[in-house]
């Protein structure tokens, strides 16, 4: 049996999919920041950890520093997911046989407006 899907069903599944995505991403960038933080101490030299160290001591000391270390840090994580979310996008995309035309261009020209928003862009086969 074969349910027919209408573009009110399709929008709904969009904002559905939305939300959750949107409640996902906040858990989701304190992960890959934790594991990260990790990746990058597991590999310090005692030069390295030394200067870890110190900037976490005046990030500490300095709510101004903190505060500008924060924001750049997930300004990183958002650049840095943009472009691993498209590419993974892309390619789970192409699994489904997903074209163009299967996708609602107006979600994808919404993301294109942010500057760290993911993209979409199916390869043609």
């Amino acid at each position: 049996m074969s349910q027919e899907i209408t573009v009110e069903h399709a929008k709904k599944a969009q904002k559905d999919a939305e939300w959750a995505y949107n409640n996902a991403m906040e858990k989701f960038y304190y992960s890959m920041l934790e594991v990260v933080f990790l990746r990058i101490k597991s590999h310090l030299s005692p030069q390295g950890l030394k200067k870890v160290i110190e900037m976490d001591k005046k990030r500490n000391n300095n709510e101004n520093i903190g505060v500008e270390f924060s924001q750049k840090t997930w300004a990183v994580l958002a650049e840095s997911w943009a472009g691993a979310e498209g590419l993974a996008m892309t390619k789970i995309a192409d699994l489904y046989g997903l074209e163009i035309a299967d996708l609602d261009i107006s979600k994808i020209e919404k993301l294109n407006e942010k500057s760290t928003s993911p993209q979409c862009k199916p390869t043609k086969k």
